[in-house]
């Protein structure tokens, strides 16, 4: 019987996954099991934030700025290729926008 090569000796000889996903210190901690509505969904909690809005951009903005995607969050900044930077407000119309300065260090 011919004795396998080295190589092949140690094919397949990794350390235990388990170990290495294995945190170091203390419990897992415990999260709250989610709530289903019947239809399978989950159930909204009480305090939780309302979605954000999405808003179909104009056809006006979207021949101004054919960079805009057709729907976006409303209030939402988006960068152009040129770094123009316009934010989509509540009718979905994009108007040019400016950060606030930087302060001085």
């Amino acid at each position: 019987m011919m004795k396998p090569s080295a190589s092949k000796q140690h094919r397949g000889r990794r350390p235990d996954r388990q170990q290495q996903r294995r945190s170091r210190g203390g419990k897992p901690e415990h999260r709250p099991a989610i709530t289903l509505t019947h239809e399978g969904v989950p159930a909204v909690v009480p305090d939780a934030q309302p979605p954000s809005r999405t808003v179909f951009v104009s056809d006006q903005s979207r021949a101004t700025y054919p960079w805009l995607p057709g729907r976006v969050i409303a209030g939402s900044v988006w960068r152009g290729p040129r770094n123009e930077r316009v934010q989509v407000d509540d009718a979905g119309n994009a108007l040019p926008w400016r950060a606030r300065a930087a302060p001085v260090r």
